[in-house]
């Protein structure tokens, strides 16, 4: 066994250490699925999905790629590690993985430009922390 330091990145995920606490991203992960997207010159969105959505009533072309759809959302799944908040959305978009429609692929690609707002958000770990659990 070695020892290796602090740690500051393991699987996808960053590690900032400080007086306040540990702060956990995955901004770099957020970042390569951009660029893979192909959005980093996309204006960002400020919501990750439209309101009222219809997916599930959707009734467009097939995607060309199902491919490509699966791997979207499945890196979508990964970075719900630290971005709790497109937890709804990504369990959305992931009913349709097995026959993915256009309108869905546009559903997954508005939550990289959601993505592209804000790359680096993550949690927080406060070393004052009283372990309780509040909801804002």
């Amino acid at each position: 066994m070695k020892d290796l330091g602090k740690l500051k990145y393991f699987l996808g995920l960053e590690i900032a250490r400080g007086p306040e606490g540990i702060y956990v991203s995955q901004r770099k992960y957020a970042l390569d699925i951009i660029v893979e997207a192909g959005l980093l010159n996309a204006k960002p969105c400020s919501v990750p999905t439209e309101l009222n959505h219809k997916l599930a009533l959707a009734s467009a072309l097939p995607h060309t790629n199902p491919q490509q759809y699966r791997r979207l959302i499945g890196r979508h799944i990964y970075l719900t590690f630290t971005r709790l908040e497109l937890s709804y959305n990504v369990h959305i978009l992931s009913q349709f993985m097995q026959n993915p429609l256009e309108e869905h692929w546009l559903a997954g690609l508005r939550v990289v430009k959601y993505l592209k707002g804000c790359p680096g958000q993550g949690i927080m770990l406060r070393s004052d922390c009283d372990m309780k659990l509040t909801a804002l």
